[in-house]
């Protein structure tokens, strides 16, 4: 049996408090499956270092008031601007802030619940008119491109809200996803993991979907995702990844 546990997470106070209260399995059929997923909070909400006010940029934080996770990456569908995280941070409707308070824009549409590897699929958050939309990692390194096949061995960071900035290596790789060995905490699911390349550029890989006890990190591939919008989203054009 694998269980898939979500954690939520209560914050009063700009002071994060896990509440085993609030955590809840499902009981599936092979290994377990950990989604990073949402944090849950009353009152307020963690800050990290990279929450860009007014810019809709991968890794940082988001919320709605009731959860927290990071953004993925950006892109478009005709001439409106998306943001890209996990299927399990969706909320319907839900209007969608930055870490600093401002609005980004809201959850227009989601497919899969992350409940399995079988599962996994994408939350599509509209961006408002006045939300800049970025392909930039902190540091000013700019994402060149978003079709590269990930592989076992190869070197991958990623930007969520738990663990900040974190690197590892893939061990593994399968159909439409990648296991790597960097840590994984609550707060981190849908942020960017990319490979570094030269002249301060990176590989859009994917982006983090939880942890799998005993293997690592479960990412979703940019391909994968950017083929399940194209399939699910029902957009007159095809979605296309924001890159520099």
């Amino acid at each position: 049996m694998f269980t898939v546990v979500f954690f939520l997470f209560v914050c009063a106070e700009y002071r994060a408090k896990e509440n085993e209260s609030m955590r809840f399995r499902r009981r599936l059929s092979s290994a377990v499956l950990i989604a990073a997923s949402a944090l849950v909070f009353s009152a307020g909400f963690p800050t990290v270092a990279y929450a860009q006010i007014g810019v809709a940029a991968p890794g940082m934080t988001i919320h709605t008031g009731t959860r927290i996770c990071a953004l993925g990456a950006t892109g478009y569908i005709g001439g409106a601007e998306y943001g890209v995280t996990a299927a399990h941070c969706y909320e319907e409707g839900k209007t969608v802030y930055s870490a600093g308070g401002r609005v980004i824009g809201h959850y227009e549409q989601a497919f899969g619940s992350d409940a399995s590897i079988a599962d996994m699929g994408f939350a599509l958050i509209r961006l408002s008119p006045d939300t800049i939309m970025q392909a930039f990692l902190p540091g000013k390194i700019r994402i060149n491109t978003a079709d590269s096949a990930p592989y076992v061995g190869e070197e991958v960071c990623h930007i969520g809200t738990g663990t900040g900035h974190t690197c590892g290596h893939i061990t593994s790789v399968g159909n439409g996803h990648f296991i790597a060995d960097f840590p994984s905490e609550k707060g981190d699911s849908g942020g960017i993991v990319y490979h570094r390349a030269a002249d301060n550029r990176v590989d859009f890989l994917g982006i983090l979907i939880g942890s799998i006890e005993g293997s690592g990190a479960l990412i979703e591939s940019a391909q994968y995702l950017r083929d399940s919008i194209n399939s699910h989203a029902g957009g007159s054009e095809p979605f296309q990844w924001y890159t520099e």
